[in-house]
């Protein structure tokens, strides 16, 4: 593209994080092709309005995802799409759009209710005091500690199936279940709706009840799913 991209100048404690993200956003949108080269570090610590040091923490993070490549004397370097690490979350999320969170709501039916009925059997009585804790949520929260207690809510269920490759499995898409959660959690009314799921499932687990421990996630989950869709009809206006 021709158009010189406009970056907006960043101003929180996360310099580098920011950084990364809007150039990540340009580099997907085409502005920085692969084989370009980046403006130089000084160059985008003006545009930033940032320290150079910001700038190259938000670089490193690029190249650490095989975004970008860096070599001495050259300057730095936007590589094919096959070389990045298309399993990060950011990454996955700025390429496809909110389709990811639909595919994971699919891995999410697939996987859950299995592990929600395998936790019934094999929760340890500590376990379930921990997800007991977890599993209101409470309307004096904010949404992102929601979202925070929502996921430990379900990571925990995954803990309690003593089965440590379903908590890596689950554990794995932490970052885009907390994005997904972020969506749900403002349409109007999932909220309450999540609450009473979380209830119905701790208390399926709690009585040691596979069947019901199965039954309430795949519940919960379709609950899920329409929330998602609700908020992608209402961000695209349609």
């Amino acid at each position: 593209m021709s158009e010189k991209p406009t970056f907006q100048v960043v101003q929180s404690a996360k310099l580098s994080e920011q950084i990364s993200r809007q150039l990540l956003e340009f580099i997907i949108a085409g502005h920085y092709q692969p084989g370009v080269l980046l403006p130089p570090e000084r160059d985008l610590a003006g545009m930033f309005q940032v320290s150079r040091v910001a700038v190259r923490e938000g670089l490193s993070s690029l190249v650490a995802k095989g975004i970008l490549s860096v070599r001495q004397g050259r300057g730095t370097t936007v590589n094919p799409v096959e070389e990045w690490n298309t399993l990060d979350p950011e990454v996955l999320i700025l390429l496809h759009g909110d389709h990811v969170f639909e595919e994971l709501s699919a891995v999410r039916r697939i996987l859950e209710p299995e592990i929600a009925a395998l936790a019934a059997i094999n929760i340890t009585p500590d376990e379930l005091e921990v997800l007991r804790s977890l599993s209101d949520l409470p309307d004096s929260d904010t949404v992102e500690q929601h979202v925070e207690r929502d996921i430990a809510f379900h990571i925990q269920i995954a803990r309690a199936t003593q089965n440590p490759v379903l908590l890596i499995v689950l554990s794995s898409t932490t970052e885009l279940l907390r994005e997904s959660r972020r969506r749900t959690f403002r349409v109007p009314g999932e909220l309450p709706k999540a609450r009473q799921w979380h209830h119905t499932i701790f208390a399926a687990i709690e009585q040691r009840d596979p069947q019901a421990a199965r039954e309430a996630m795949s519940a919960h989950l379709s609950q899920v799913k329409q929330a998602l869709q609700q908020y992608r009809h209402k961000t695209n206006g349609s």
